[in-house]
């Protein structure tokens, strides 16, 4: 049996549990896609997920306006393995009998409708995870308590427009980009779902639930951190770089004569060894060790960008990765990391990704069909052997008009 195929049986997700197995979870979210990025995570696992509908915002949000079956695609995704139930009386029974209830609406307001942390805290192992703009206490978490969560504002809020961005654009066209995807939202989602596995097992230990607050801003600072610490080191802060890297140069995207590469050095020996592909050792006399590589200076660290950009736009993506390859290996790992040698990689496109094996073979992504139009979806990406995660969508994720319970979504 060839290795692939030992690896997909290893881990085939058919007659295996699942680790949430009997773990009851609410979601109510409305449009904060962060709080139903964590409950779809939970539900991968296992749990079983029931998303209240507060309103029908949600639904609409979809990049120009695509819809299947009259829902956005966001919502299509992240109303995985959900049961989906409109909010009324007859589901407050469910709320406080869950384990843990995902609240993504604006601070205080289910407190209002009776269900908030106080009210649900009468059950002692309730764990309550809440996701907000600024969190649940502080004044400034008062102040925009009515504010709704988004990833636009809460990326604003961070400063992090401020540091992507091509950083030879100035005056009038230097301005703060927003990264294109949802950088914020999806780390509060995946710190919400870590922060309810911490505290359910704790509670496994203790018999207690807990509180867990997330703020959606402290959620994005992760990523900004370095960038902070190195504005620190060197005691100024830390400009648009774009790609070019906040310490080490060069370690970013560099266009070849017929597409784009990522390229990185580590070490001098990198450095030297990328020097000896591109035939520029005229460069070497000022740019030979790594702290003449620092990037302290952008206008210093342009110099050298420019010049190897020079040389990088005349060979093809395939001349750049096939002249890597080819540089002289040794057999003891010891000697290979004096030796050097520069990371160069395809930057693929999106289609390029789905065309290949590798991603078939991980079952990446799920073909499913809906209302006749076979759509291509995420997969768990969490692989596991034991205890796989499962992913199943429903074939119209749409709050049933008249009824207090959706159907439980199928296979796809």
């Amino acid at each position: 049996m060839k290795r692939d195929e030992i690896l997909i049986r290893l881990f085939s997700e058919e007659n295996k549990p699942s680790a949430l197995e009997n773990v009851k979870v609410v979601e109510i979210a409305d449009e904060n896609f962060a709080a139903a990025i964590a409950g779809s995570l939970l539900a991968e696992m296992g749990a079983r997920v029931t998303r209240i509908e507060v309103g029908d915002e949600a639904m609409k949000i979809s990049p120009y306006g695509v819809t299947i079956n009259g829902v956005g695609i966001p919502y299509l995704v992240e109303s995985r393995n959900k049961e989906i139930v409109k909010f009324n009386e007859s589901v407050k029974d469910l709320i406080f009998s869950a384990d843990i209830i995902i609240d993504g609406t604006m601070p205080g307001f289910l407190e209002e409708l009776g269900i908030g942390y106080r009210n649900v805290s009468e059950n002692p192992a309730v764990i309550y995870v809440a996701i907000s703009p600024f969190g649940h206490y502080t004044s400034k978490a008062k102040e925009f308590k009515n504010v709704p969560d988004s990833d636009l504002t809460a990326q604003a809020y961070n400063g992090y427009p401020t540091l992507i961005g091509n950083p030879y654009l100035t005056g009038e066209h230097s301005y703060p980009l927003r990264a294109g995807l949802w950088a914020a939202w999806i780390m509060a989602g995946v710190n919400a779902a870590v922060g309810a596995l911490i505290a359910l097992l704790e509670r496994l230990k203790s018999g207690k639930g807990q509180f867990v607050d997330i703020a959606t801003n402290d959620a994005i600072a992760v990523v900004t951190t370095f960038s902070a610490v190195m504005g620190f080191l060197f005691d100024k802060p830390r400009g648009r770089f774009g790609t070019i890297d906040y310490l080490l140069y060069p370690f970013g995207y560099h266009k070849a004569k017929d597409g784009y590469i990522a390229l990185a050095t580590p070490t001098d020996a990198d450095f030297r060894a990328l020097l000896k592909i591109l035939k520029c050792w005229d460069l070497e006399p000022d740019w030979k060790y790594t702290l003449d590589r620092i990037s302290d200076d952008l206008e210093r660290i342009r110099i050298l960008d420019e010049e190897l950009n020079k040389t990088l736009q005349k060979l093809t993506v395939k001349e750049l990765l096939k002249k890597a390859s080819k540089l002289r290996k040794s057999k003891l790992p010891f000697l290979s990391r004096f030796l050097g040698r520069p990371v160069i990689v395809k930057i693929n496109t999106l289609r390029e990704v789905l065309q290949d094996e590798h991603w078939k073979i991980r079952k990446s992504f799920l073909r499913i069909k809906i209302d006749g139009k076979e759509v291509i979806i995420p997969n768990s990406p969490i692989k596991s052997s034991e205890t796989p995660p499962k992913v199943s969508y429903p074939t119209y994720p749409r709050v049933p008009e008249g009824q207090e319970r959706g159907a439980t979504p199928g296979e796809g």
